[in-house]
């Protein structure tokens, strides 16, 4: 009775820590995912699409979750809801990283004027801002390979080349 109380507890423990890691990821996949999307709007502004228009095909680029988020964005556009509305959605759903681009496209909704040296600075932070963030995951990966490391190819390593010279060793040392 008291192994399965246990194994309750554990798996109590592991089911959260489950669902408190996934919580922590999406807001790190959407900054993650932000500069295609910026680069997405800024190659469909340059070549001459609305603020509305970008939005509403940028979707076509992206991958999920991000890609639903703006979806949903671009279905209301679609619907005939302003473009300031629909983009201060976007401010909530993706969070602080989206401010720079959702500022950029209301200032050219509301002024009417063209971002192009907006648009083109706010595309050289988001590759800027990729490459940092390649830059830290290459340092990062020594680690996640410590795992499979140690504990697959070392033990392998051992069975398949230590052991058998230890007993042909013993053997040989037996006759």
């Amino acid at each position: 009775m008291t192994f399965s109380f246990m194994v309750l507890v554990v798996g109590a423990i592991a089911i959260g820590l489950f669902r408190r890691r996934n919580r922590n990821l999406l807001p790190a996949q959407l900054a993650r995912q932000l500069p295609e999307f910026i680069d997405a709007v800024v190659l469909l502004m340059f070549s001459g699409s609305t603020p509305a228009q970008s939005l509403i095909a940028a979707p076509t680029w992206l991958e999920p979750p991000l890609r639903e988020i703006v979806a949903d964005v671009s279905q209301q556009l679609l619907r005939g809801n302003r473009l300031s509305d629909c983009v201060a959605s976007l401010r909530q759903l993706i969070g602080s990283p989206a401010f720079a681009l959702v500022d950029a496209l209301l200032s050219a909704d509301r002024d009417g004027q063209s971002i192009a040296n907006t648009l083109d600075r706010l595309s050289n932070e988001s590759r800027m801002q990729r490459r940092r963030q390649l830059d830290a995951d290459i340092r990062r990966l020594p680690v996640r390979l410590t795992f499979p490391l140690v504990c697959c190819i070392l033990p392998s390593f051992v069975m398949l080349g230590v052991v058998p010279m230890i007993a042909t060793a013993l053997v040989h040392l037996n006759h």
